[in-house]
Formats: C-alpha cells, structure tokens, sequence
C-alpha cells in the first residue's frame, strides 16, 4: 500500500505568491503600456553615426522620411507611428545602409540610420560614374558631397551579372590595398580596368604605365614594385622607362622611353615624401649592387638587370 504524500503548505503558500505577484507585473506592464499608447511623441531625434561624410543632406533627409508623416510633437500620439514604414522609407535613399526606428520609454521618437561609405569611384566605358561601396553596390554621385578616393576608369559593363560582380570584387579588394598604404595612395593616380578583368596603374610619379595583371598576389605585386622603384628607378631616374609589367612572378618587365638619356640630375629626389621613404640613392654602383648581363632573345638584343637586395629583375630593349 502507497503512503500518502504530505501536501506542504510553505510549498504552496510560496506558489501562490509567485503567481500573484507576476499577475500583478503582468497588470501593471499593460496598464503602463495602455498609458504610454495614449501619450503624444514628445521630441523626434535623428541620428547619423557617421556624420562625418555628407552624402545626404539633414533638412532634406528629415523632410523625406519624417516631415512627410505631419507627426507634431506634443500632438501626435504614440500609437500613431508607424516605426517599421519609418525604416523602410529611411532605407529608400541609395546611400542608407542601415536604419533603426523606435520611441523610448520617455515617449521620443529615434531615427538613427547609417550611411554606406563608398570603397572606389568608377567610370565605365560609357562615361556613366558611380562610386562603389565594400557590398558591390554601385551608389549615385551625391549632389552635396565628394568623396576622394581611388579612381577606376574604363570599367567595362558586362551582360552577366556574376562577371560584374566578380570585377567589382577585384576593384575594390586593389582600391582598398592602395587606400590603406601612405605611399601608393599618394604614387597611384588612376587604376585602368581591362575587359580580361585586369589592371593598369598610372602613377603620379614617373611617365610609366605599370601593368597590374589580376588583383592577385597584390602585396607581394606591390612589395616588387616597391623595390623596383628604390634599387632602380630612384638611381637612374623616374622616366627612364615607359612600361612596368609586374605580371610575371618574381620579376618585373621593364620597357625604355625610346629615346632616352640618363638624367644629370632627378629634380624629383627634391621631394621630401619620396626621400624619406626611399632614402639618398646609394653611391657605391659598381658589380656589388648591380650585376649587368647583356644578351639576346630572339635575336633582339636585350639587357637584364638584377638588383643584390632583392628579387628583382628587368628585361628591356635594349635602348
């Protein structure tokens, strides 16, 4: 025979309480909220974290999304406002790209929205120009503000959408290396794109071109190039060659300005950016730094220079 299990009244009386006093939390959350409901919208706030960048402008922005509901502080009631249509709206204008809607326990009214920051300005084949954020997306040229960053000319449209996205992803992987080096954003004036979805770079130093190849292998293509400029270009000068090819590994192909003659004096070593980061080109020129070896490749003459310190080679027509 089963005994009987005593019913604890401190067990139940602890129940009863637990029950009763989350009723009365229950009560008092919806009577607060029926009070909040009928409370009119104290203040509107908009907010722009990244202020800094004036891709739209306030006034504007506020009559768009806020000044068209005719919600009056002090008048409109709470209930009355649609947050959810509120951020829809917000996200409307091409350069939102995040948007918060809600009304605080004080009974204020939040916007708080998010501009996208573009990665690259791009002008396609056609002459039409976008700038291009790090989600791939192409946003309008804004009528209150420029944004200087890398330029990308002759970019070309295709019929494929995953070709497009694809380049645009290549662009902004090259735009946002050069961006964040102190010394390309500065050398690098214009980056060319080729129907192959390759690149050409024209620098603000020197009368080269320097082909880029495929936005691959970019710090290893630009440590090169770098090398390149200081064991070459800063001992015989910046115009001695009209193409830089860095497409083949581990070497770079260099073709003369025809005609050219070594400069008596480089007016560029006057500038002191470019100094500080190359340094004084050094004295000492003979076999040690530079070994010269003059051959023939299919019958044309060419010279291949090799520099000590480094991995770098040019193979040139011989001037």
């Amino acid at each position: 025979m089963q005994k009987k299990r005593k019913i604890s009244v401190r067990k139940v009386l602890r129940a009863l309480v637990t029950v009763i006093a989350s009723a009365s939390c229950l009560v008092a959350v919806l009577a607060s909220s029926g009070k909040q409901a009928q409370m009119p919208v104290k203040d509107i706030n908009l907010h722009i974290t990244n202020e800094q960048y004036k891709f739209i402008d306030r006034e504007v922005f506020w009559d768009e999304v806020i000044g068209i509901r005719g919600i009056q502080t002090g008048k409109t009631k709470i209930t009355q406002v649609d947050v959810h249509s509120m951020e829809a709206d917000a996200l409307k204008n091409p350069w939102i790209d995040k948007s918060e809607a809600y009304i605080d326990n004080m009974g204020s009214l939040h916007l708080t929205v998010t501009q996208r920051v573009p990665a690259a300005r791009v002008f396609f084949e056609n002459g039409q120009s976008f700038y291009i954020d790090d989600s791939l997306r192409l946003l309008p040229l804004s009528e209150y503000y420029t944004m200087y960053t890398t330029i990308v000319t002759n970019v070309p449209h295709f019929a494929d959408d995953s070709l497009n996205k694809v380049l645009r992803s290549k662009i902004v992987s090259l735009v946002r290396f050069i961006d964040r080096d102190t010394f390309w954003s500065a050398q690098v004036a214009q980056v060319i794109a080729n129907p192959d979805m390759t690149f050409e770079l024209i620098p603000v130093l020197g009368t080269h071109k320097i082909q880029f190849g495929d936005a691959i292998d970019i710090e290893k293509k630009f440590t090169k190039l770098f090398a390149f400029y200081k064991k070459v270009l800063n001992r015989i000068g910046w115009s001695t060659y009209e193409n830089l090819d860095l497409r083949f590994d581990g070497q770079i192909v260099a073709s003369p300005t025809v005609p050219w003659k070594p400069s008596v004096r480089n007016p560029i070593s006057n500038m002191n950016w470019l100094k500080n980061i190359m340094g004084e080109p050094p004295r000492d020129t003979d076999s040690r730094i530079l070994k010269a070896v003059v051959g023939t490749s299919n019958n044309v003459p060419v010279r291949t220079v090799q520099a000590s310190s480094s991995s770098v080679n040019k193979t040139t027509s011989k001037p």
